[in-house]
């Protein structure tokens, strides 16, 4: 008598429960793993394309048994200088590149959307190019875990430094780092300080960012050894005195000034009066929260990052696809600009997408030419919601995606149909329910659709009608609000 296998998945609607991944195979360029199920015998064993398993903790789990925690992380710099030779080699890509990519990728926009590529495995190198290049890659090093008496000792310090670093910023929230106190399985190190923006800067102030925002990095070793920390010569100076950059900014009639970026914000009014938290979760990485319970229609933080052109951000999604593109560039509306947080970025870049978010972006008025881009709470942030800040960054493709189901049927489901038609697609993880929208994004190349192409040859083919201008957050593109004390005017 023949075995009955389980039920075929419509993911849409249906879910089963996976035990543990035993096992990773390529299968035409797409990852596949070979899954053990709750409930089932070995017999019914199956292998699942990497897409369909949501399990992040399961495939966690996986990279663990293949990474050596206490070794790996002083093999990355040869394995990232070596990414383009990698692209043929299935043996490493298995064993290297799958399992290393694993602990980077479960985070990007704190694990709540899924990029779906047919070519996985382009996919995952051009995301690991990505953070060697724009110097990421201790993103990496979750792997290795350290000891709770260096836990302590370093967290410590990076609160030390955060608080000196906040200290030119006085209208910034002040922000706290919480880190559990039992690490599970990972450890995920702090943003590098020297890597965190507090205010929108200039490309013409990032070319210059040795004498500005830019504070240089330490060559000490801290947390599992990443360089979290700022170096000596910025922080030896007098407790009170203005960080070293400082004597680049002057005050003019409450305008504070630097390199010709004129701000209309007053030392003597706070704009932001809540505090944040940034605490880490296992298969999220660091998700940003509010402090305490905060009111409808208050501002929390603003959002930084390199001031660039549009055209970097479609050059960026052409170059190293949506992963990247999608988590990294934000569309300034009425300008022709957008915030590139690649390499330098703000703690906004730890708020996860929902379908039904917490929280909105409104354009304030910042006294130059780009406006300010403010997160602000659309409802009431409490222990109900545990004080979730949560934005919808895919709003902007919602009328394509919407006409592109209309016009095409999808009985099993939209994700099942996509990975049927061989279309690269976002999945949404948000977990709301009737009100997640499920797909967020549709490829947008010419080669959508065909299963030889290669994820570099649809980047290179994308809809020349298509622009990507950065993610649209921001609800109302024609107001212009200012903030008096914590409150919208």
């Amino acid at each position: 008598m023949a075995k009955k296998k389980p039920a075929e998945e419509v993911v849409d609607t249906e879910e089963y429960n996976v035990d543990k991944i035993v096992g990773n195979a390529i299968e035409d360029r797409t990852l596949h793993y070979k899954v053990k199920w709750v409930g089932y015998s070995e017999e019914y064993d199956s292998s699942e394309a990497e897409w369909r398993i949501t399990a992040d903790k399961k495939v966690i789990d996986f990279a663990l048994t293949v990474i050596v925690p206490e070794t790996y992380v002083d093999t990355i710099p040869t394995v990232l200088s070596q990414l383009e030779s990698y692209a043929n080699d299935n043996e490493i890509i298995q064993t290297v590149i799958d399992p290393l990519s694993i602990l980077a990728l479960t985070t990007v926009q704190c694990g709540s959307v899924m990029f779906v590529d047919n070519d996985s495995i382009g996919s995952k190198l051009f995301f690991l190019e990505y953070l060697r290049d724009c110097k990421q890659e201790y993103l990496l090093h979750s792997a290795f875990l350290p000891s709770d008496e260096v836990i302590d000792q370093d967290l410590k310090r990076y609160s030390a430094e955060l608080r000196y670093r906040l200290f030119a910023f006085p209208e910034h929230p002040p922000v706290r780092i919480l880190i559990p106190e039992e690490i599970e399985k990972l450890f995920y190190p702090p943003p590098l300080l020297s890597q965190l923006l507090f205010e929108p800067v200039t490309v013409e102030i990032y070319d210059r960012k040795e004498k500005h925002l830019f504070a240089p990095q330490s060559t000490d070793i801290g947390f599992n050894k990443t360089r979290p920390f700022l170096h000596k010569s910025y922080l030896n100076v007098k407790k009170y005195d203005d960080p070293r950059y400082f004597k680049h900014f002057f005050f003019n009639n409450a305008r504070r000034l630097y390199n010709g970026m004129p701000r209309d914000v007053s030392s003597r009014d706070c704009r932001f009066l809540c505090s944040l938290l940034l605490e880490q979760e296992l298969g999220r990485g660091w998700v940003l929260r509010a402090g305490h319970d905060v009111e409808e229609e208050i501002p929390l933080i603003m959002m930084a990052g390199v001031i660039r052109p549009w055209q970097d951000a479609n050059r960026s999604l052409a170059r190293v696809g949506e992963r990247v593109a999608f988590s990294s560039f934000i569309e300034i509306p009425g300008t022709d600009h957008c915030l590139d947080r690649r390499e330098f970025h703000d703690f906004t870049k730890y708020i996860p997408h929902s379908c039904y978010p917490t929280c909105a972006v409104r354009l304030v008025r910042s006294g130059n030419e780009y406006p300010d881009l403010v997160v602000y709470s659309k409802v009431k942030l409490t222990e109900l919601n545990n004080h979730t800040i949560s934005l919808d960054y895919y709003k902007g493709f919602r009328k394509e995606v919407n006409r592109y189901f209309q016009k095409n049927k999808h009985p099993d489901g939209k994700v099942i149909h996509l990975f049927e038609k061989n279309i690269d697609f976002v999945r949404c993880l948000c977990s709301m329910g009737a009100r997640c929208r499920n797909v967020l994004y549709i490829d947008r190349s010419l080669k959508a659709g065909n299963p030889k192409a290669e994820k570099k040859h649809k980047l290179e083919d994308i809809d020349p009608q298509f622009q990507f201008r950065g993610m649209t957050v921001v609800d109302d593109p024609k107001t212009l609000w200012e903030i008096n004390y914590g409150r919208f005017v």
